[in-house]
């Protein structure tokens, strides 16, 4: 119950499947969340059931794309807590469209959403870090940027890049107190992705993974637990595979 007692922390992407387990999960183990979301209801709704059980959270509207937002959600987690222990970064997102047909827009929006927003967030909360000489980021990124996707190039390598920048970033902070890992997950049984795919759709997919099932959120945020808890401060610059052992095939 108190292995991050007192910790602060930014979920982003925090009122989704897999950001609002990360938050819901991080609280239930003491921390101080800052729940951090474009929607708002969204956000809002993530702080409400926290705040319900106890817990500390607030809700923060943010554009991971735009620097102003994101030095402005930062801003507003350090005016209250005094400082920033963790950040989750787990805002993404995907789109389905083959290279031939993807305009330039489209690329730009999912690289974006997944790994800009992902360099904007790690920048904005490292001077504080630093000033700490501690801290955690935890980013999410793919099977897919190991395996590519049909489809989904500009996500799958966005994912990718998460992975490279996550190893970039933790060569650069290794000897000031911070740890920076990432996690590829494979298919989530979240309500987004549940959403594109009919009931017997979605069996006959998972029934193909060696383990039978795709992974439910909560199995993704015990990854990201496990990486920013102090037991762990040897590990950095590491992805984790979560994905039932599909990466195998």
């Amino acid at each position: 119950m108190s292995s991050l007692r007192g910790k602060a922390v930014v979920v982003t992407g925090g009122g989704g499947g897999i950001g609002s387990a990360v938050a819901r999960l991080f609280a239930q183990e003491g921390a101080n969340i800052a729940v951090a979301d474009i929607d708002p209801e969204a956000s809002a709704r993530v702080a409400r059931e926290i705040a319900a059980k106890p817990g500390e959270a607030y809700p923060c509207t943010v554009d991971v794309t735009r620097k102003e937002s994101v030095h402005l959600m930062m801003r507003e987690a350090l005016d209250r807590w005094g400082r920033i222990d963790i950040l989750a970064n787990i805002a993404g997102g995907a789109l389905r469209t083959p290279v031939l047909e993807m305009e330039e827009s489209e690329w730009d929006e999912i690289v974006g959403l997944n790994l800009k927003s992902v360099f904007l967030c790690s920048q904005a909360v490292l001077p504080a870090m630093i000033r700490q000489r501690y801290g955690k980021i935890v980013s999410i990124s793919s099977i897919y940027g190991f395996t590519g996707s049909e489809t989904r190039a500009n996500y799958a390598a966005a994912k990718a890049g998460v992975v490279a920048f996550t190893k970039s970033l933790a060569l650069e902070v290794a000897r000031l107190g911070i740890n920076v890992n990432a996690i590829a997950p494979g298919l989530a049984a979240t309500q987004r992705v549940r959403s594109f795919y009919t009931d017997e759709d979605w069996e006959k997919r998972v029934s193909t993974f060696p383990m039978g099932r795709a992974a439910e959120p909560d199995e993704i945020a015990r990854a990201a637990l496990f990486l920013v808890q102090d037991e762990n401060r040897y590990i950095t610059g590491q992805t984790i595979h979560v994905n039932g052992g599909c990466l195998m095939w």
